[in-house]
């Protein structure tokens, strides 16, 4: 498996030419277009933009038009997406039953918002979608499948919809469509298709499971113990965290207090999407380059503090474990450093570790960071006052092996 994940998009612009949405479309783990399974590829574009690319670095200040099955509508994953920032495609060929209808207008009555993807006017589409056309705000029209002057003659059927030109080549296309009243467009005349790649962090498909299974009847104390076996699953639900505004993070100063704070059913709907997405793909069991980064930056750090026996005070290790973690989303995910101090609510001294490494956290942190990078010099000066060794370090990164091999 690639250690990038490859995301596509082209944007959705308005008549000034002005980005208003980008269009993602699914690419597997090789940056192939071909799926087999819509549910799977629906929840891999949004694992991807939520969990690993995050909002603000694939979608910006626009909407993500995201394509979904029929199936899709009978489970509760949308809720947990922000729905100011999601339009929602429903493509042609999805049949939608008596749960199906009853589902989306329950969502439209929640605030999320529908779109008609290659609209026909056909006597079979138009039954099809007739009773969801309340429920639905744009309208996106093929130009390359549509004739215009039978377009014309339909107009009237999409009177209440915003209507989207798609698959534009040519000027005299968008001019024609333009004139129609079109507000919106996309396709080639626009904008490429052009691929966003970011460093992938995949959880264990059997830790996703188990935490899902636990959600059903442990307690939130034994769910919030159990994330913290599970590294690669905790940086997620941190960018997640991220990527939804309007999360309530006061007083959440450690990885159970996040945990908490997201609550079991948001927890069991965030898990539902990431089980989906992998539901298809063949499970990896070795461990990447970046799951043994954060393994190691934790263990270390804490083996430091057991060496300067401060190991007992059990906040200090929570909070060295969650200036870990917060470090981390700037090395694997390239999320800056302003805006997770913009979301998380964290206490001072943490604070101050992850923006000036100082006090015992920083110093922590900015041991680990030097093995990394194999700055020994830092590593030794940094030590010393701890009263600590290289041999020490030794001790720490063979004890941290031999974990990891158990």
């Amino acid at each position: 498996m690639s250690s990038k994940l490859v995301m596509a998009r082209q944007p959705i612009v308005d008549t000034n030419n002005t980005t208003i949405a980008y269009e993602f479309f699914y690419r597997d783990d090789e940056g192939n277009r071909d799926f087999t399974d819509p549910r799977s590829a629906t929840a891999s574009v949004l694992v991807n933009i939520l969990n690993q690319v995050g909002v603000d670095n694939s979608i910006g200040e626009a909407k993500a038009f995201i394509n979904i099955s029929g199936d899709i509508l009978l489970t509760d994953i949308l809720y947990n997406l922000p729905k100011d920032r999601f339009v929602f495609e429903l493509a042609t060929d999805v049949t939608l039953g008596k749960k199906e209808i009853a589902n989306l207008e329950q969502f439209f009555a929640k605030g999320y918002t529908f779109a008609l993807d290659n609209a026909r006017f056909d006597d079979e589409f138009i039954k099809n979608f007739a009773p969801v056309m309340p429920y639905i705000r744009y309208v996106k029209i093929d130009t390359a499948q549509t004739d215009i002057e039978n377009l014309q003659n339909h107009l009237a059927l999409f009177k209440d919809q915003t209507l989207i030109a798609q698959k534009i080549e040519f000027q005299e296309i968008y001019d024609a469509y333009r004139e129609m009243g079109f507000k919106y467009f996309q396709g080639y005349f626009i904008a490429d298709i052009y691929t966003i790649e970011q460093n992938r962090l995949d959880p264990k498909h059997l830790g996703v499971v188990r935490l899902f299974n636990m959600l059903q009847s442990c307690s939130m104390e034994d769910i919030s113990n159990e994330f913290e076996r599970h590294n690669e699953l905790t940086l997620q639900l941190l960018q997640y965290v991220k990527s939804i505004p309007g999360f309530d993070l006061k007083e959440s100063h450690s990885i159970k207090d996040i945990v908490t704070h997201v609550g079991e059913a948001r927890l069991m709907q965030w898990l539902m999407m990431i089980i989906y997405s992998r539901s298809s793909k063949k499970i990896e069991t070795s461990k990447s380059s970046y799951s043994i980064l954060i393994q190691n930056r934790i263990d270390t750090m804490l083996g430091i503090l057991e060496k300067i026996k401060t190991h007992q005070n059990e906040k200090l290790k929570t909070q060295a474990r969650l200036v870990a973690m917060l470090s981390l989303l700037e090395n694997v995910f390239d999320a800056t450093l302003e805006t997770t101090l913009k979301v998380f609510d964290l206490e001072p001294d943490v604070e101050d570790a992850l923006v000036n490494r100082t006090g015992t956290l920083g110093n922590l942190l900015a041991i680990a960071i030097a093995i990394e990078e194999g700055n020994f010099a830092t590593m030794q000066t940094l030590l010393a006052q701890f009263d600590l060794s290289v041999e020490d370090i030794e001790d720490i990164l063979n004890k941290s092996l031999d974990a990891s091999k158990q």
